[in-house]
């Protein structure tokens, strides 16, 4: 059964909010790597990946349901961090952003009468309460270690062995 025309307008954009959540993600790995943070680097390059895997499954499911799918433009990551708290931070604010996308697409599914899409936004909703409960913890975690850099070091450790067993 072909994809509604609302739903897949709006997967096509949630395919290209997850791939630029993906280069935002490299954009904060590339941060820590210059403040000597490898697992915080690590562990960001891996949710790059994970993202661009999301993209993909959205990507594949539009066009097996025989629709287009779109790309837009990423514009450049102009953010320039401040601090580990405050990648986070960020981070976690994407994650939220991509939460609500999510939530909106289930609902037009349920809108436009199409349970293939909302069974696929099921596997996404609980997905994103993952995401959302660890970079909630990780933000806690960093917040907690502030500026120090002992404490950011042995938390860069913890997120190092975290980064190893999630590839």
């Amino acid at each position: 059964m072909k994809l509604p025309m609302s739903v897949a307008k709006a997967l096509n954009a949630q395919v290209n909010a997850e791939l630029t959540a993906s280069y935002h993600y490299l954009a904060m790995s590339a941060y820590f790597e210059t403040q000597s943070l490898p697992g915080f680097a690590s562990w960001f390059r891996a949710q790059s990946a994970e993202e661009t895997v999301h993209g993909m499954k959205i990507h594949d499911y539009i066009l097996r349901r025989d629709a287009d799918v779109t790309f837009a433009d990423i514009s450049a990551n102009n953010q320039s961090f401040q601090s580990a708290e405050d990648v986070v931070s960020t981070a976690l604010k994407m994650e939220q952003a991509v939460t609500a996308q999510i939530h909106d697409i289930h609902t037009l599914a349920t809108k436009e009468n199409d349970p293939a899409t909302q069974a696929l936004m099921h596997w996404f909703l609980d997905e994103q309460i993952e995401e959302d409960e660890s970079m909630r913890d990780l933000l806690e975690r960093v917040s907690a270690a502030g500026d120090d850099r002992w404490r950011l070091l042995y938390l860069d450790g913890e997120i190092a062995g975290r980064a190893n067993t999630a590839a």
